[in-house]
């Protein structure tokens, strides 16, 4: 029978190991490289096809592949074709980036990112962007329903010992956080308020402590106007989109210009417009939604009585960390009298109501 070289190797390297014990510890290792080493040839001489076709595939995969152009272009290609530039192309100027201070943007009323006469296309409530119903019109056309001169808000004002209810339907908090619960815009019960203008839709639960409101303004020789009650989704994506496209026309990403709209607009399905509990509220000497209606005998009345009838500033100076929305003095949110008055009195937003109170 034929000895094979692995034998002869492995007889080899054991003899010599017998003879000289000093070199045994040196034999061990070689003998075991030396018997991989067979076992290999072993191996790749029975898998020999299958190793060829591995290595054709892997050839071709290299020649053709992009990443393996460079290595067969050559020297005069790379100088005199690739890295030519035009004379054309050496004279673009690249202009200077502009790093835009997102805090400096000017934020829109509605109204500003409307063309002159143009107009949100009206929806199933048929709502204008810009109309303003006026206080004194409300009072005139709902005589039918104000309330007697005696009425005072409904709800206890011993706030300190009321138990408030997360579920309680006047306390329900909207936000960028919390998006408006699905199906709930459509169980909401609108009712309709007579107008000059046509008709007025807001939450019907909230609109007797409305109307006591406006008349107590009244009295008080104050005139109110008010302008976005209550609108339907489909109004506020409209309402939202023009303020986002705007400012992309100014030149802002689609980030930054969504960063900017959701500043001074709620974000579609996160408007408490859409629940009928919010009203933006002016005056007929102070029509534009801007700061300056907190310094006005409306907006002074405003913040000093609206708790009265259940409502709130919903979106206070110095607490834009915390509602995600710039002030705005003009913005008031029924809430019911008990936590209006708490809110009211410890000076705290409808987020730190709950966090602390529910």
């Amino acid at each position: 029978m034929e000895v094979t070289l692995e034998e002869r190797f492995r007889k080899k390297m054991l003899k010599i190991g017998k003879r000289n014990r000093f070199l045994r510890f040196c034999i061990i290792p070689v003998l075991a490289l030396g018997m991989f080493f067979f076992h290999a040839i072993k191996y790749f001489r029975g898998n020999g096809k299958r190793f060829i076709v591995l290595a054709t595939t892997f050839c071709f995969f290299v020649v053709y592949s992009s990443f393996s152009f460079p290595m067969f272009i050559s020297e005069a290609q790379t100088e005199d074709k690739w890295n030519t530039i035009s004379d054309e192309a050496q004279d673009i100027v690249l202009a200077e980036e502009v790093e835009i201070n997102l805090e400096e943007v000017e934020l829109l009323d509605d109204e500003d990112v409307l063309l002159a006469g143009e107009v949100i296309p009206e929806t199933e409530h048929g709502m204008d962007i810009g109309e303003r119903y006026n206080a004194s019109d409300i009072l005139d056309y709902n005589q039918d329903r104000l309330p007697t001169d005696s009425y005072t808000a409904a709800g206890a004002t011993d706030y300190e010992n009321y138990e408030f209810d997360p579920d309680d339907w006047r306390l329900i908090l909207i936000n960028k956080q919390n998006s408006i619960p699905e199906g709930y815009e459509e169980k909401v019960p609108l009712g309709n308020i007579n107008t000059l203008k046509g008709v007025m839709h807001c939450d019907e639960r909230i609109i007797d402590d409305l109307l006591a409101m406006i008349r107590a303004a009244k009295d008080d020789g104050v005139s109110l106007l008010i302008t976005s009650p209550y609108r339907d989704l489909e109004y506020q994506k409209n309402l939202f989109n023009r303020k986002v496209t705007y400012y992309m026309n100014t030149g802002l990403s689609y980030m930054e210009a969504y960063q900017i709209a959701s500043r001074a607009v709620t974000v579609p399905n996160a408007s408490e417009h859409q629940l009928g509990l919010a009203l933006d509220i002016v005056t007929d000497t102070f029509t534009d939604l801007k700061e300056g209606f907190a310094d006005t005998d409306a907006g002074k009345w405003l913040a000093a009585n609206s708790y009265c009838y259940g409502f709130i500033l919903r979106y206070p100076k110095d607490k834009e960390d915390i509602t995600c929305i710039e002030y705005e003095p003009w913005h008031f949110r029924y809430v019911g009298v008990e936590a209006a008055t708490l809110i009211t009195e410890k000076g705290i937003t409808l987020e730190e109501f709950w966090e602390e109170y529910l």
